[in-house]
């Protein structure tokens, strides 16, 4: 069986309004990759929503995080740590993108999925408070199921 980590979302927001960055389908997605065979793991933080993942791990030391990372099949993200931290290893994965631009702020070497870039904010360095979330601005799940199975092949 192979073994998805999946670190579904960017910090909070100060104003505690919801991360534009986040993807509102991740429950969706898990059931996906059980049904066709694959382990998921959420990592994160204390106090992060669940997504459904056969496990959790919270609050992981780097160097523990850096061990489960380079161990995994693969990684999904959105634009988060995740993204920058798995790419620093070494370790190739599939972003998914919604407003940010992964032209800048993407890696070559990752997939990344961005739905259409319509949906992208004009101020890419600016705060995201005040960046209303979108929840069509990110491919479907069984989108990214597909870019999975491309990629595991």
């Amino acid at each position: 069986m192979k073994t998805i980590i999946i670190s579904p979302w960017s910090r909070d927001l100060r104003d505690g309004k919801l991360n534009a960055k986040n993807y509102g389908s991740w429950p969706e997605l898990v059931v996906l990759l059980r049904q066709n065979g694959y382990k998921t793991i959420q990592v994160g933080v204390t106090n992060e929503k669940l997504i459904g993942a056969d496990e959790v791990k919270f609050n992981l030391p780097l160097s523990d995080l850096a061990d489960l990372i380079k161990s995994c099949d693969l990684w999904i993200s959105v634009d988060n740590f995740i993204n920058h931290y798995a790419s620093y290893l070494g370790k190739r994965g599939i972003a998914l993108w919604g407003v940010s631009d992964p032209k800048i702020f993407g890696y070559e070497k990752n997939i990344n999925l961005l739905k259409s870039r319509s949906y992208l904010r004009p101020d890419q360095f600016g705060f995201w408070e005040g960046v209303p979330y979108n929840k069509e601005a990110f491919v479907e799940p069984e989108v990214v199921l597909k870019q999975v199975e491309k990629f595991s092949s």
